[in-house]
């Protein structure tokens, strides 16, 4: 009988041990917590005057897009394929559709700034960011509708320059006699 009992008394430790470690691992790390930092946050350490400047940017330049696509529309027309028409307008309306919502935060913008809400300012100004992305993306997507790869004019440039300190022989062979361990002086008179 006592046999039982020692294994039952054996298991309740062990799981008494299991539960308190496994609660014990799900208790929140504070530290990591506020090491943690989520990308669009570096964007918000701008003043609300300069996420005003940089929103106008962004329509700015979402309206350089619109007209770009519509410029593949209207030649697309002209050639009077209706394939590349479709595919175009589709884009198109959809950009439209982004510029207008990216019109509206940048209004709800200017209202966070001049009530200084920090956190509506910068909800704003971080959708107004994922708008352009998305503009972006649909800008590739119309060039791709009229054959255009999206490396034509999304172009990197890397420049190489070489520094003179650099060896010009190769210094990863070693020579065979640097290899070879030295031999230690004999000291005992016998050998």
């Amino acid at each position: 009988m006592r046999v039982p009992i020692h294994r039952n008394v054996i298991g309740l430790v062990a799981a008494l041990g299991l539960s308190l470690g496994v609660a014990s691992a799900q208790t929140p790390n504070r530290d990591a917590e506020t090491r943690a930092e989520v990308p669009s946050r570096r964007t918000a350490n701008l003043s609300g005057a300069d996420q005003l400047r940089e929103a106008g940017t962004v329509l700015d330049g979402i309206g350089a897009t619109r007209r770009r696509v519509s410029d593949m529309l209207d030649r697309a027309r002209q050639e009077r394929d209706i394939i590349k028409v479709n595919c175009l307008n589709d884009k198109l309306t959809q950009i439209d559709v982004t510029l207008r919502a990216a019109r509206e935060h940048q209004e709800l913008l200017q209202n966070a700034v001049s009530l200084n809400n920090d956190g509506q300012r910068n909800h704003e100004f971080t959708l107004i960011n994922i708008y352009r992305s998305r503009v972006e993306g649909l800008e590739i997507e119309a060039r791709q509708c009229v054959g255009e790869e999206a490396t034509a004019f999304d172009r990197t440039v890397v420049t190489l320059r070489v520094s003179r300190d650099i060896p010009t022989e190769d210094t990863t062979e070693m020579p065979i006699d640097s290899l070879l361990p030295e031999r230690p002086l004999v000291t005992s008179p016998v050998l």
